[in-house]
């Protein structure tokens, strides 16, 4: 009986230690899985990081190996030939414009001065001598700086020069007013003088102006009623009138 009791204390023991030893190798097992687990896990954190710390675009540290083919370089230099040309067209096309607008202005300064001074000179006439298509000759009635009371002065163009000269009697000198002159035009008119000019350059650009002038000295023009304004100085009878403007009817 005793042996009997002993015998099933022995097995429950024995039950217990089978039963703990299978508990701890479970732990062991569970231990084995968790280190392995954690290594896992560390080998992902380091790839991670690692990916973090490569470029988006690995290429960009690798030497490029490969250049321009001949037919982009032959297209990009196209372009920009074209390109240059274009802007060598308008550079040189407003270089022309601008060229051509300051020679015409020089001309018309030119031209706008010189008849400025005939017709200064022919309006303080006392007398037309005579005219020519190209020319003019007159006595002048007042002295200036330049010229004395009753002196003889003609207006020409020198066609071997293509100047415009005025030519005084006394003293003789000969004064060039303007250069460049293709054409000089006098037109007498019951003693209105009509002055054309023209101003021409080698380039081509030119100019032409054209002016009336009436002497205010002359005599009263006899048996022909004024055709634009006279400035009425000695009557028909020789007698002197005051200054007085006579208006076309």
């Amino acid at each position: 009986m005793k042996f009997m009791q002993w015998s099933q204390i022995f097995h429950k023991r024995e039950g217990s230690r089978v039963r703990g030893f299978k508990g701890s190798s479970e732990m062991n097992g569970n231990y084995k899985l968790l280190e392995k687990f954690n290594e896992i896990k560390k080998q992902r954190v380091v790839q991670s990081s690692l990916k973090l710390l490569e470029p988006m675009n690995p290429r960009i540290l690798e030497p490029s190996s490969r250049g321009f083919t001949l037919i982009e370089i032959i297209i990009v230099i196209l372009i920009l030939s074209i390109v240059a040309a274009i802007s060598i067209y308008f550079l040189i096309s407003s270089l022309k414009v601008y060229t051509m607008t300051v020679n015409q202005k020089t001309l018309l300064d030119e031209g706008k001065l010189s008849l400025e001074r005939m017709c200064r000179d022919i309006r303080d006439a006392q007398s037309i001598t005579g005219t020519t298509p190209t020319s003019i000759t007159f006595v002048r009635n007042n002295a200036t700086v330049q010229d004395i009371a009753g002196e003889t002065i003609i207006f020409q163009r020198n066609a071997g020069a293509s100047t415009l000269e005025k030519v005084k009697a006394s003293p003789s000198a000969t004064i060039t007013l303007a250069a460049n002159v293709s054409s000089f035009a006098v037109t007498k008119a019951t003693n209105e003088i009509q002055l054309q000019l023209t101003l021409q350059l080698t380039t081509g650009e030119n100019v032409t102006l054209q002016s009336k002038v009436y002497p205010k000295n002359l005599a009263e023009d006899l048996g022909v009623p004024p055709t634009y304004k006279n400035f009425r100085i000695q009557d028909s009878g020789g007698t002197f009138a005051s200054w007085q403007e006579v208006l076309s009817p």
